[in-house]
């Protein structure tokens, strides 16, 4: 008898994720007999993990941090959104050939409209300048945001904001000025994850109306908890991993899932 297909999350670390509790929680929910698995793959791992996506049934995968960028040149095609990325964060497995798509830009914008926060025509700062970053810069420019990026290396800074067309990089010393004059601040680095008295910029750095930190564990960072006492609208990286996830869901099975029902899956694991 065939078993049950399965998807997986492919991260090194892998133990952290969120990502199963929500996922199985809402194939539970549609009554879909299947099963999403965390694995912990090493870079060196990548390539025999995805040839196991081609010979098995399952319907494919999430990457997260080291794979989003590493994958591209293992897979068979990919999205118009992931190729214009330069990110991966979805696979979808089809009779042995790996397509790569993005869902975060998508998701991360999902969870702004979520907070009722509408950035065609402002500013906003990006910290970061990984695979995740390339995703929420990209939604913002599409979404008519004007874009800065920071990154501790300026090289890629300046490299990511060349490749997407993004308004400009900034430097240390640029920094301070663009953060406390533009309308929205995201953190896309991992400073604060597990570290709740880390914040990847100094706590008189805010933003002029939101902020938002991708880390989801803790759910309130301390750039977040810094922003929310300074009466600054806050969301937390909870949001993008839900909508993210959601659309995967709907990649791999044609369902679309029950956003809500993740979201108290994930909280209840954390």
């Amino acid at each position: 008898m065939k078993p049950p297909p399965r998807a997986f999350l492919f991260a090194h670390p892998a133990k952290h994720s969120l990502s199963p509790a929500m996922h199985n929680a809402a194939l539970e929910a549609l009554c879909i007999d299947a099963q999403y698995v965390a694995r912990d793959v090493p870079p060196a791992e990548l390539a025999a993990a995805l040839a196991g996506l081609r010979t098995s049934n399952a319907w494919g995968a999430n990457l997260s941090i080291p794979h989003k960028e590493a994958v591209i040149p293992l897979l068979d095609s990919l999205s118009p959104e992931a190729k214009a990325i330069g990110a991966v964060n979805t696979i979808v497995a089809k009779n042995g050939w790996l397509t790569g798509y993005n869902t975060d830009a998508l998701g991360f914008m999902r969870s702004l409209e979520q907070a009722d926060l509408h950035v065609r025509g402002t500013d906003v700062v990006v910290l970061g300048a990984g695979g995740a970053a390339r995703a929420v810069a990209y939604g913002l420019r599409q979404a008519g945001a004007k874009v800065a990026i920071w990154n501790r290396n300026p090289d890629r800074a300046y490299a990511l904001a060349e490749e997407l067309g993004l308004e400009a990089f900034l430097s240390d010393t640029l920094l301070p000025n663009a953060v406390r004059s533009a309308s929205g601040l995201v953190n896309t680095t991992s400073v604060g994850l597990e570290q709740p008295d880390l914040s990847p910029i100094d706590d008189d750095l805010l933003p002029i109306n939101w902020v938002c930190d991708i880390v989801y564990r803790p759910l309130e960072t301390r750039l977040l908890r810094v922003a929310r006492q300074a009466g600054i609208v806050t969301v937390d990286g909870l949001g993008m991993l839900v909508h993210q996830g959601a659309l995967a869901f709907e990649a791999w099975t044609g369902q679309p899932p029950d956003t809500k029902l993740m979201r108290a899956a994930a909280l209840e694991q954390l």
